[in-house]
């Protein structure tokens, strides 16, 4: 509690005592109006979420970009592919501006778990999805690139991503005798059918992802873009503050090597332990 808030208390305790001490001696005074709480200065860095911010946010949909191997993106609400296409290749829009700064609230504030998920409309023929412990490490360790997946090494540095898929799921990775790494057929089917999922996983996280209206810690729009990834798991005070503390070093015109420590301050945000 800081000083100031202290002596609020103290002072509205104190008012409470007076005009108790009054109306027993029969003065007849009415109480004195309690004395307003400071104004809290908003954290630095943060933003206010409200509920239409987050409603506008489940209205958002999962869709399948069929490029390369194909991924799944998430596509802002009353926008199709091709407008989000646009405002990412340097289009201006504020409520695009909105969502950038929405969407990071989730991936860094919002709490996502494995489990059964009903989907009401149905989102493609499935009225329901299983979201297992499988697809959450994937959501949180694959290549994401401004609120999509990477469509051509979606998890990592392979275009054979099935094998960067095992090795994220821990699973036996081998070599044949030319030297390449190996997973087996059977393997390679099951990654390719967990890929494929990954779109209603996604569609699953916007839609339940648990995230309450307040205040939120967000990285500047510059670095939103291209650090963004949903952690699945509130993000740590610990890294937060790392965060404020650069961005007040920073200052309002920051000179390259303050904005490169603020840049590594925002990657922090989104990093996985």
């Amino acid at each position: 509690m800081s000083w100031i808030h202290r002596r609020g208390v103290l002072a509205l305790s104190a008012a409470s005592a007076a005009s108790a001490l009054l109306a027993a001696a029969g003065c007849g005074q009415k109480d004195a109006p309690a004395a307003a709480a400071p104004p809290q200065t908003p954290a630095p860095g943060s933003i206010a979420i409200t509920q239409d911010d987050i409603d506008t946010f489940r209205r958002s949909h999962a869709e399948w970009i069929d490029c390369e191997s194909g991924a799944p993106a998430i596509v802002p609400a009353d926008m199709s592919l091709e407008q989000f296409g646009e405002l990412l290749d340097g289009g201006q829009s504020p409520a695009f501006d909105r969502f950038v700064n929405v969407a990071s609230a989730f991936f860094l504030h919002a709490s996502f778990a494995a489990g059964h998920y009903a989907f009401l409309p149905p989102f493609g023929k499935r009225a329901s999805f299983d979201v297992t412990d499988e697809h959450i490490r994937l959501l949180q360790r694959a290549n994401w690139q401004t609120f999509l997946i990477d469509c051509k090494r979606p998890y990592g540095d392979f275009t054979h991503f099935e094998i960067d898929m095992a090795d994220i799921l821990g699973l036996p990775v081998t070599k044949d005798a030319k030297g390449h790494a190996q997973i087996g057929k059977d393997a390679e089917k099951r990654m390719d059918a967990l890929h494929a999922d990954m779109l209603f996983a996604l569609q699953a996280y916007i839609r339940f992802a648990r995230l309450n209206p307040g205040r939120y810690v967000v990285p500047d729009r510059r670095f939103s873009l291209h650090l963004s990834r949903p952690l699945c798991r509130p993000v740590s005070a610990t890294r937060i503050a790392m965060y404020q503390r650069a961005l007040k070093a920073a200052g309002p015109t920051p000179d390259s090597h303050r904005l490169a420590a603020l840049s590594e301050a925002a990657a922090g945000l989104f990093a996985l332990d």
